[in-house]
């Protein structure tokens, strides 16, 4: 399959893997066509936001083998993430076995090792036929599959927002649900329209705490210490972020989770103690940032070497199986989750 045919979102699979939950339980679990899997217009999805979802890859490994990439971490953020808005928990069973099947129906179109992977949206919404804000009765979990070209190494500058807000707290930023990214696109636009790749999001009180890069979760390295915010609600406990968390020491690259501010940033550069700055996502891996600035201040990042390290040790972990992967193979799904599953 040629890779570069492949952009992120784009090339969707025909056919989801899906059920309903009606009364106490999930239903049978069964594949459907993408365009027969209906959203009600008066539906609570639609017109209140009641939806959360997850987002994964399934890669090839060097043998031809292909693994979901801690897919146990994204079960769990979706059953929290369906709980605030109260929308029924998918059993890590039913979520594993959704994902692994329709893994292996699309196994086919997964690019080779090193050239893309299969990623997969599973989501939950509400499906009641009605209007008015309440927890609804009629509930479906789908997921689609999207076969996508790997992301390259690349660099952004970031408008520090100095205005709009994504999140405060006690409210939805650390959940992965629809009104989440909508809160987004605001300020994206606006970072556009002056010339930016992206926006990077600060508190909501002061502005001048970091929070996310876009929808990425964001690392300073400050003499030579790598430097994320803290998770405090407002920000998404991202499963990239969290890898790398734990790949950085093995790198010999000393992290920590403390609130990071603009200031701080400015003086770091100006006194030449700033290293790289990056974003990192499921959908983008690691991006270098280069500059951050608005009408205030203007940041300059160091060397990209750091974030560059953190790429390729992330690209090759992400395509190299271990215990907090489910292998995907001809075996009974069942089976495949049950490994994974305690």
């Amino acid at each position: 399959m040629n890779a570069a045919a492949l952009p992120f979102g784009q090339t969707l699979s025909a056919t989801v893997w899906y059920c309903e939950h009606q009364g106490e339980a999930w239903g049978d679990l069964r594949s459907a066509r993408l365009d027969d899997v209906a959203v009600p217009l008066a539906g609570p999805a639609l017109q209140y936001g009641l939806s959360v979802f997850e987002g994964l890859k399934a890669y090839r490994a060097a043998d031809g083998s292909v693994h979901l990439f801690r897919p146990l971490d994204h079960a769990q953020r979706l059953r929290v993430s369906a709980e605030r808005l109260g929308l029924p928990a998918v059993p890590e069973s039913l979520f594993l076995r959704a994902c692994a099947e329709l893994t292996q129906m699309l196994i086919d179109e997964i690019p080779a090792h090193g050239c893309g992977a299969l990623y997969l949206r599973p989501t939950v919404y509400a499906l009641d036929q009605t209007l008015g804000l309440r927890p609804a009765t009629r509930h479906g979990f789908a997921v689609i599959g999207n076969p996508c070209l790997d992301p390259p190494f690349k660099t952004l500058s970031l408008w520090a927002e100095p205005d709009l807000i994504r999140a405060a707290p006690g409210g939805l930023g650390g959940i992965k649900t629809a009104a989440n990214y909508a809160a987004g696109l605001g300020g994206l636009l606006r970072a556009r329209s002056r010339g930016f790749d992206d926006v990077l999001w600060l508190d909501a009180a002061t502005h001048r705490w970091l929070g996310e890069a876009g929808s990425m979760n964001v690392f300073a390295e400050i003499d030579g210490l790598l430097v994320t915010p803290p998770l405090d609600g407002t920000i998404l406990p991202g499963v990239t972020r969290a890898a790398v968390l734990n790949l950085a020491p093995q790198m010999g690259i000393q992290v920590t989770e403390r609130a990071l501010s603009l200031d701080e940033l400015a003086q770091a550069a100006g006194a030449g103690r700033l290293g790289s700055l990056f974003g990192t996502g499921t959908a983008s891996r690691v991006v270098s940032i280069n500059r951050i600035a608005n009408a205030d201040v203007v940041i300059a990042a160091g060397s990209d070497a750091t974030a560059r390290r953190v790429y390729d040790r992330l690209k090759y972990r992400q395509e190299t199986a271990d215990a907090l992967d489910l292998p995907v193979a001809a075996a009974s799904a069942d089976a495949l989750c049950a490994s994974l599953v305690r």
